[in-house]
């Protein structure tokens, strides 16, 4: 019997995951969505705010990219060890944040930040552990 969780499917809900993340940081940056309810509520001005989520924005887009790298949605010419090496890491971040959004200062990120960050992590290291999908 085969396994629910393709690597396929996994890359899909990252990419679907990290979309939504994606706008829920421009939402932030853009002021629609009060930034204490972001980083553990522990951001404490705007400039904070702006550096921060700057940062996630470019993140959520270099993981964005490398997904699609494995899924062959795009050729780019990264050693398979690298995108490999990069699922890894990502899976021990994705755990490793699971547990601070347990700790976070408010129920949101207690809540759906763990949840998602721990859905992420098994999707990672199912990306980490498949060899040879879309060229890579």
């Amino acid at each position: 019997m085969k396994h629910s969780l393709t690597p396929r499917f996994a890359g899909i809900g990252v990419i679907g995951i990290l979309s939504v993340t994606l706008v829920f940081h421009f939402m932030v940056l853009s002021g629609l969505i009060p930034f204490d309810i972001t980083w553990g509520g522990r951001l404490e001005n705007r400039q904070q705010m702006l550096v921060f989520e700057s940062l996630s924005i470019l993140i959520t887009v270099a993981i964005l990219s490398l997904v699609a790298v494995r899924l062959g949605y795009l050729k780019w010419q990264i050693p398979p060890v690298v995108v490999t090496s990069v699922f890894w890491i990502l899976t021990g971040i994705f755990i490793l944040n699971t547990l601070g959004n347990l700790l976070a200062n408010n129920s949101f990120e207690n809540i759906l930040g763990s949840l998602l960050t721990a859905i992420l992590a098994v999707f990672c290291w199912k990306l980490a552990v498949t060899i040879n999908m879309g060229g890579q």
